[in-house]
């Protein structure tokens, strides 16, 4: 979906949706007990999660001075798209909970995002990517955090509108 905005090839180069600061582990990739299970069946039955209530946390690994997902190869990212993630499916928008209601952000971390309009961001939102994230607020609620860091606010929406 995000490729309309950021190509494969950009995203491939990159990969610092993967890596992560000590202060960002709360970013970490969150599962379904699906796609945790795909993981241990076919990727790596070592890989540690923490389950938070109906959803598991990915345990990052210690890379250089930060911390990485370790699904992420040489060749990037393990999983089919199939299994992957919302929150990688999503990055670099965030769905958060900001007080009653529920917010989508951008990170400021992204250096394509850095350069598209939010304007522009903003309309993908609405025409785009809205659906998308109302499914997940309401089947997976556990996968939303509250809002943080004074991250951009691209969009506001309550789950019944």
């Amino acid at each position: 979906m995000l490729n309309e905005l950021i190509s494969r090839e950009d995203c491939a180069n990159c990969k610092i949706c993967c890596k992560f600061e000590p202060d960002e582990l709360i970013d970490a990739p969150t599962f379904t007990k699906e796609q945790m299970q795909y993981i241990k069946n076919n990727i790596n039955k070592d890989l540690k999660f923490t389950k938070i209530d109906d959803i598991y946390k990915i345990e990052l690994i210690k890379y250089k001075s930060k911390y990485k997902c370790p699904l992420l190869s040489e060749k990037g990212c393990m999983l089919p798209n199939k299994y992957r993630p919302f929150d990688c499916e999503s990055w670099p928008f965030y769905v958060m909970k900001k007080d009653e209601k529920f917010v989508i952000t951008k990170s400021n971390d992204c250096p394509i995002f850095a350069r598209i309009d939010n304007k522009i961001l903003t309309n993908f939102i609405k025409e785009k990517f809205l659906k998308r994230a109302k499914k997940i607020v309401k089947e997976n609620p556990s996968m939303i955090t509250e809002y943080n860091r004074g991250l951009d606010i691209l969009y506001e929406f309550d789950i019944n509108e």
